[in-house]
Formats: structure tokens, sequence, C-alpha cells
């Protein structure tokens, strides 16, 4: 959260917001946030609701700019990154884009089946496009649309730890506001697997389940479910080639997630 909040005293664009939704039982983050009081227009916003989609949320109910981004506390974003997203919805005919994410560490995306062209984002191409921590949308564009509680890191009633970004352009898609991926805008975000472990196992298998529950709500065709299966299986023979019982896992547990999320889920 610290590096996030740093990055924002340095962006050469100065208008701005920032909402921190703390879902902390206690006041752990205390007196640094001190710090960037008197550096940028900032709010803390307490709450007892957990999950990501609850937070930005609740970013939505308290924000005041007509231009909302909604990236993680882990992400940082080098200095003209306001600056050019600004001077990218003042010049274009736009409702919505998409940022991409990259590592810090190695410049890379942290997907790598995301694309790498400059598109507009349609049902087609959207989990190629989306990723939550680089949606950003106009708040007179949202039509009461929110983030699905029932999707999203941290819900604490529901299984499907991720999609939430895609179900929320989709809806705002189907109501036809216009949504460009633009992957020439960055901000950086560390990738979450660089080592095979019991964390991205478990992390694996949630984030599976979140993309087949999404396939299944949306009404994806089954040869979707089918290529999204096949990568995870290619991961587990990649596994066993290499005699890596970690990778194995891993991949045997995105399997699992994704095959219950699609055929298993109400």
């Amino acid at each position: 959260m610290v590096l996030m909040l740093e990055s924002l005293t340095i962006q050469s664009f100065k208008n701005f917001e920032v909402l921190l939704i703390d879902q902390n039982e206690q006041n752990i983050l205390g007196e640094s946030l001190l710090l960037y009081k008197n550096k940028f227009c900032f709010k803390q916003v307490k709450t007892a609701i957990k999950g990501a989609s609850n937070a930005r949320n609740l970013g939505i109910e308290f924000a005041k700019g007509e231009i909302l981004l909604f990236p993680d506390d882990d992400c940082e974003f080098h200095e003209k990154y306001l600056e050019e997203i600004n001077l990218y919805f003042n010049s274009t005919e736009v409702d919505g884009i998409v940022t991409s994410t990259r590592d810090i560490e190695d410049g890379k995306a942290i997907s790598m089946l995301m694309a790498s062209a400059t598109q507009e984002i349609t049902r087609k191409n959207l989990l190629k496009t989306v990723i939550e921590a680089g949606i950003i949308i106009k708040s007179s564009k949202l039509n009461t649309i929110l983030f699905n509680p029932n999707m999203g890191v941290g819900s604490p009633t529901s299984p499907y730890w991720s999609d939430e970004g895609p179900d929320f352009v989709l809806r705002l898609l189907e109501k036809g506001v216009k949504f460009n991926y633009c992957p020439q805008f960055y901000m950086y975000h560390p990738n979450p697997v660089k080592t095979y472990n019991q964390k991205t196992a478990i992390r694996s298998y949630r984030y599976g389940k979140g993309r087949g529950y999404f396939l299944k709500t949306h009404n994806y065709r089954f040869n979707v479910i089918l290529f999204y299966l096949f990568i995870y299986v290619v991961g587990m023979c990649k596994g066993i080639v290499f005699l890596n019982k970690q990778m194995f896992t891993y991949f045997k547990e995105g399997f699992k997630g994704r095959y219950e999320g699609y055929f298993l889920s109400k």
C-alpha cells in the first residue's frame, strides 16, 4: 500500500482524490497514513464489510470525480500515468478504458494471455483485455451498475475469487457503454505467481473457480470453458515432464476450480 501511495505523490497530474477503503479490523495502517494527508486529497473509509468488490463499490459511493480508477493496494503508478489517462479521456470519445499491468522487476505483463494491441473491448475479447486493477470508467456511465460482491478476492461468503472485473465490464457493455483496451498505458503490479507453492495453488483453485463461474453465469459457449481447461491440462503435463510437483499441483488446482465453477456452481 505504501508503494501505491508513494507513487501518487510523484504524479505530474495533481487534480485527483484518493479513497482508501480500509477493511482491517484493527487500525494497523495507523500513523503511516498521516504522511499522505497533506500531499493530495485523501480520505480513509473504514468498513467491516470484506471483499475487493465491496471495497470498490464503497469507493464508487464516496467518489466525487468523473473518472474512476480501481487499483489494488500493491499497484504502483509511474509519474505520467494519471496525466496520460486524463489526456486520453479528454481527446477520445470513450466511456471507459482498461490499462495493462506489468511486473516492475521484469516489465512483463502479469498475464501472458492478455492482448498486446489497442482495441475496442467486446464480449469476445473480454477475457484477454480486462483486468480489475486496470479498469477506468466515467462515473456518469455506470448506470447504477456495481461490482458483483459474490465475486472477487476476499469475499467472506463466496468461493469465486476472480473475474469480478470482466463481469463488471461485460454488464456495462450490455448497457451500451464503450470500453477500449489500451495496453500503451500501464501500471506496475507484482506478478503473484512467480513461484509454485501451496499459497499459489490455493490461489489457482479460487481464481479458477471464479473463471468457471463467470463463464457459466454469462452463458459462454462450451468450447470456451474447454479452452481454459485445456490450458491447465497443458500446465499439468509440463509439471510431469519437468518433475515439478508444485507446478503440477498449481495447474491441477486451477483445473479443478474452473471445472467446479462452471459445472457445479448453482
